[in-house]
């Protein structure tokens, strides 16, 4: 069953990264065409360019990421997911964050710092169901 989730991925790109690499991953990883990747040119604080990238996907095709980002990721990591998700949701979405330069490498780590940041979204009516409803959205998901 198709249900209505979204799903946002934002990276930031420093002058020092390049886009390349990182439109072959979404690509090679989750099959991103380039032409689906929003591109922001920002300023740094300290007037140095970046470049915020983002990718919006909804439905079915939030699904199919959500399917390859647990496939991609180890058993255990999603295991670990599943036990903490809680400490991973904040006004009903769903945050994760992986780690840059593992995902350039065609790997998905959990990393808190300059992160690909991948948001969840699915409306959930009831608070004390949010946990529930995300797990049984991951776990719907997983092929373990």
């Amino acid at each position: 069953m198709v249900r209505k989730v979204s799903l946002k991925i934002e990276i930031i790109v420093h002058a020092t990264e390049e886009y390349q690499k990182i439109s072959d991953s979404l690509y090679d990883m989750f099959e991103i065409e380039p032409n689906e990747i929003t591109r922001k040119d920002l300023l740094g604080h300290f007037g140095n360019p970046i470049l915020m990238l983002q990718v919006q996907v909804k439905n079915r095709r939030a699904e199919e990421l959500i399917k390859k980002l647990l496939s991609a990721i180890s058993e255990k990591n999603a295991r670990d997911l599943l036990v903490d998700i809680n400490e991973r949701i904040s006004d009903s979405t769903l945050y994760l964050r992986f780690s840059k330069q593992n995902f350039v490498k065609k790997t998905l780590t959990f990393q808190e710092e300059d992160p690909v940041r991948i948001m969840v979204f699915t409306p959930v009516y009831i608070k004390k169901n949010i946990v529930k409803t995300y797990r049984e959205l991951l776990e719907s998901n997983c092929n373990f």
